[in-house]
């Protein structure tokens, strides 16, 4: 048990050490406006009619472990989603994010001791379990570049619209100065409308290159189903940048990135540091 427990502990420090030894310069490409907050997110494809089953082992084996990973500092938080509107032949259904608060914090991202969490009970039985509920397609390191919330942090949240952006060639600076200096402002004014609970830019530090689909995310946050669609987006253009000529922003927009995808996460689980 010890002996798998550490292959699986040296997997994920190796990985994570290449992103450190390769992918330093990653880090500063572009400036943010708030402290460094990076996150893991693992896509998971879960085959039809077994989705009970893994969320039942997401929230019975692995939420308690996270919940160790908070105490112990690791991570400042866990959050369990079920992608919306996927079929048979869509890559993932599910995604598991775990947040961290420091860069530092990425040369170890999982050291609790598992057997201490589930005393007496046969890890590589759960472990197996885990197996069988579901692959693991693929896993993106992000950071956070910029964030829109309600005084205090995110404000609660059940849906978030995940938008992937792939940024034109020769534009990756006037791309993030267009999110920063046009759109921020406009999802404040949303938040501040109360009709969305948040926004983020995320940058995809790994993996990364041409051949990727995208190189950035944005983050719409919504409080429930109805607030989807619900925003003044317009109105909200107005008050941020009154007496601008909207369609040229929006032209700027366009012509330093594609919108490539757009995507409806719930939230079915997720823990917090208090």
């Amino acid at each position: 048990m010890k002996t798998r427990n550490e292959m699986i502990r040296r997997t994920v420090l190796f990985a994570v050490a290449m992103v450190f030894v390769f992918g330093a310069g990653v880090f500063t490409v572009q400036a943010q406006d708030d402290p460094m907050v990076f996150a893991i997110v693992d896509f998971m494809k879960v085959n039809a009619g077994d989705e009970g089953k893994y969320v039942e082992i997401e929230q019975d084996v692995w939420k308690p472990i996270h919940q160790e990973r908070i105490n112990q500092g690791e991570i400042i938080g866990w959050i369990l989603y079920r992608i919306h509107y996927t079929g048979a032949d869509d890559e993932y259904n599910f995604a598991t994010v775990a947040v961290f608060d420091d860069p530092s914090k990425l040369e170890h991202t999982f050291s609790v001791d598992m057997e201490k969490v589930h005393p007496g009970k046969d890890m590589d039985q759960l472990f197996d379990e885990t197996m069988n509920s579901r692959q693991l397609v693929r896993q993106n390191l992000i950071r956070r570049v910029g964030a829109v919330y309600p005084e205090g942090g995110p404000g609660d949240f059940k849906y978030i619209q995940v938008n992937s952006m792939k940024v034109k060639p020769g534009h990756g600076g006037a791309y993030v100065d267009n999110e920063m200096n046009v759109w921020k402002p406009v999802h404040q004014e949303l938040v501040n409308a109360g009709t969305r609970s948040g926004w983020s830019l995320w940058q995809s530090v790994y993996p990364f290159g041409e051949s990727l689909p995208y190189d950035y995310i944005t983050v719409d946050y919504f409080a429930d189903y109805s607030k989807l669609g619900a925003a003044d987006v317009y109105g909200a253009f107005e008050k941020a940048h009154p007496g601008e000529d909207i369609n040229m922003l929006m032209q700027e927009t366009t012509e330093a990135r594609s919108h490539v995808r757009a995507e409806l996460w719930e939230v079915i689980d997720s823990i917090w540091k208090q």
